[in-house]
């Protein structure tokens, strides 16, 4: 009998692309549980809970039994749920989180994240070198796509712009320092840029990203289409602005050139992670320590000097944990069934 899998989604689609990325690799049917938080999920110490009091009531009744074999999920919002399932189902459960563990991490079967925290040393903690990315092949543009896409001169050179995060923003002047800086070095190559934004990129730093193209016979923004994924594969260069750990991570896959684009520390950002030197030291999230990483491995560089380098997409790695994670759960049962035959 095949395993019953869970996927946890929730209103995230950068945590929502890991968690069925990781499930569809591993090969077997899996069940897709969306789940909706309400306010209560920012309760102090919530992340931490065994409980499903963060769920709204519709989301409460669609975790219930049977429970899974394996639940795979993502962020510090869904642990307590996750927790809540392994419990209830007598410990059998499997548990695979995607990011930090707001629990100890034994509370986890299997633990995948990037460096972007001060995680703990433990055995069921693999360390990936960038996020899962669901997306093993190019799709087919449509001829629309092909259309704008060949309408522009290459080397084409994608900028994508994220939004503000927790310890850093993105100003409506880093928008245009970054797009003209870009703009001329794509004129320089006799090629395009392309500016394209995220779900959560707020409406001013559009509008003045399109005020910068406005004038620009080879820069374009591109609204609705051509598809992300699209422009990713059709880009020469990739610039992803450096709150996204997401899309920076799409764009080194590629192994193609890709530029991080750094956003501004904010006030707080400045009091809680401090000056450079002092990367590594707080135990809060950092995305200085990613970047960092990816420079001094030369699989990624800077705006002026975009840097290329081979990796492997992780997923394929940690799909093979997780079967080997459940192959082990199931020798384990047919051990225990082969002592209670030979005991009776």
């Amino acid at each position: 009998m095949s395993p019953l899998i869970w996927a946890l989604i929730s209103d995230h689609p950068g945590d929502n692309a890991q968690v069925l990325a990781l499930a569809e690799e591993i090969g077997l049917e899996f069940k897709t549980k969306a789940i909706r938080y309400t306010v209560r999920k920012r309760l102090p110490g919530n992340n931490r809970r065994v409980s499903l009091l963060s769920l709204d009531q519709e989301s409460r009744k669609k975790i219930e039994p049977p429970w899974p074999d394996l639940l795979i999920m993502v962020g510090p919002r869904s642990q307590p749920i996750g927790r809540y399932v392994k419990k209830e189902s007598g410990g059998r459960t499997r548990l695979v989180l995607i990011g930090r563990p707001r629990a100890p991490a034994s509370a986890f079967d299997l633990i995948f994240d990037t460096r972007q925290y001060r995680l703990p040393d433990a055995p069921n903690l693999q360390l990936l070198p960038v996020v899962m990315s669901r997306y093993r092949k190019p799709l087919s543009p449509t001829k629309e796509e092909i259309g704008w896409l060949d309408s522009l001169p290459r080397p084409h050179l994608l900028l994508m712009i994220g939004g503000p995060i927790r310890y850093w923003n993105i100003s409506q002047r880093r928008v245009a320092e970054v797009v003209r800086r870009l703009l001329a070095r794509a004129t320089k190559l006799g090629g395009s840029l392309i500016v394209t934004a995220s779900p959560r990129t707020p409406g001013p730093l559009i509008r003045r990203a399109r005020h910068e193209l406005a004038a620009a016979a080879n820069g374009r923004l591109a609204e609705g289409m051509p598809r992300f994924q699209i422009l990713i594969d059709d880009a020469d260069e990739l610039f992803p602005t450096g709150d996204s750990v997401s899309m920076i991570s799409e764009s080194v896959i590629t192994g193609k050139p890709v530029g991080i684009v750094s956003p501004e520390q904010t006030y707080w950002g400045r009091i809680m992670l401090g000056p450079e030197r002092s990367i590594g030291r707080t135990r809060f999230r950092d995305l200085r320590r990613f970047w960092s990483y990816l420079r001094d491995q030369r699989l990624a560089g800077t705006i002026d000097q975009p840097v290329g380098g081979r990796i492997d997409n992780p997923v394929v790695t940690a799909a093979e944990l997780v079967r080997e994670l459940l192959d082990f759960r199931d020798r384990l049962n047919a051990s225990s069934l082969l002592e209670r035959r030979t005991h009776h």
